[in-house]
């Protein structure tokens, strides 16, 4: 625990970050609000102060009980077989190139079809609304230019515009899809209003597609950095799950999260006051020495407490099965049809941050049939 020059308290240790998830005093509404003050009347605002990451009880329950439902286990493990013949499928598209970015043509490719599936996204839509949502992205940051702010804005404003659009056609022609069902759906008798749709269709579609992709390539990119890490996966050495659990630990794709105390409280024996904001770094936590052994190694298998890569608590990552399912399936795909899959010579790693989400530009590698 330490405090920052913006009066931010900055939370790094494992156990003291459980602490600020877990306490009942410890707000994420007050965000939401941040933005309700801050932005101008219009679809960043709607979008931003009522993300279901910002809500507060008795809202948060009331928005995640009714879409809580298409994230269960139970329903990930029907999604499984279509997943994985689209990850296949997809690795047929790409046989025979040289060299291609994995990035772009795969990790961004199926986990933009899995959520566009489950949404009722047409596919002709996906990279422009994969556009707008990266644009929207740097609002969550702590900092933001005075630029990119003004951007942010006119791309949500076109990213509601297509998915009003959508909503109004589910609405007149209801589907089996996930927009439908949230139209359709109620919670003690209470309905989500058009612009709680519209901010929870805009977060599922990033968070479902950027968490996922980041996920994959951060990990690859480390399992790739040393030849026989990748070779461990192919030979069965390393079980795919236990190496998605570490890219989880290894390489967090969220770095931060921010709650708001409502009242004065003491966290890791540190007395913080009331409304004094906490950045909570998940990717410092999941690196802290106290909890992990040699933290700075790649060691699929660990086993032990659970990284904090989706969160924890009322606020724990709805998808993270969906995306944990996601990252082995394209794991177990690239294994399986590339292992002797390299990082193309010469290319530097390129990372970028927006927001809170740190991810590579690239991943531009070598498919290979066997080592060599």
């Amino acid at each position: 625990m330490c405090r920052l020059e913006n009066g931010f308290w900055a939370v790094t240790g494992y156990a003291a970050t459980m602490e600020v998830l877990l306490h009942r005093g410890c707000a994420s509404g007050p965000i939401g609000q941040r933005y309700l003050d801050g932005l101008p009347p219009g679809a960043a605002r709607d979008e931003m102060s009522r993300r279901i990451n910002f809500l507060d009880p008795p809202d948060h329950q009331r928005v995640r009980g009714l879409v809580s439902k298409a994230f269960t286990p139970r329903r990930v493990g029907e999604l499984a077989p279509w997943i994985a013949a689209t990850a296949a499928r997809l690795l047929d598209e790409l046989d025979g190139a040289p060299q291609l970015d994995l990035l772009r043509r795969f990790a961004h490719q199926l986990p933009s079809l899995v959520i566009s599936e489950l949404l009722g996204v047409p596919v002709a839509d996906r990279d422009r609304l994969t556009e707008l949502s990266d644009a929207v992205a740097p609002l969550l940051g702590l900092q933001v230019s005075p630029a990119d702010r003004e951007h942010a804005i006119v791309a949500a404003e076109k990213m509601h515009g297509h998915l009003g659009a959508l909503l109004d056609e589910r609405r007149r022609r209801p589907g089996t899809d996930l927009l439908s069902a949230l139209l359709a759906a109620e919670e003690d008798g209470q309905r989500l209003d058009r612009a709680e749709l519209l901010s929870l269709a805009a977060t599922l579609y990033s968070a479902g597609h950027r968490t996922t992709r980041d996920l994959f390539t951060n990990g690859m990119s480390v399992l790739l950095s040393d030849r026989t890490r990748f070779g461990h996966v192919v030979e069965g050495r390393w079980p795919v799950p236990e190496v998605v659990e570490e890219f989880l630990r290894y390489e967090t794709p969220t770095l931060f999260v921010v709650r708001v105390p409502l009242e004065p409280v003491t966290i890791a024996g540190v007395a913080v006051g009331a409304w004094e904001p906490l950045l909570v770094f998940l990717s410092a936590a999941n690196r802290d020495p106290a909890t992990f052994d040699a933290p700075d190694e790649f060691r699929p298998g660990r086993g032990g407490v659970p990284s904090l890569s989706f969160a924890y608590g009322a606020h724990y990552c709805l998808g993270a099965s969906l995306a944990r399912a996601e990252a082995e399936a394209m794991l177990s795909a690239v294994a399986r049809r590339w292992p002797g899959l390299a990082l193309a010579p010469g290319r530097r790693l390129r990372w970028h941050q927006r927001g809170p989400f740190r991810g590579l530009d690239e991943l531009v590698v070598e498919p290979r049939g066997h080592a060599g």
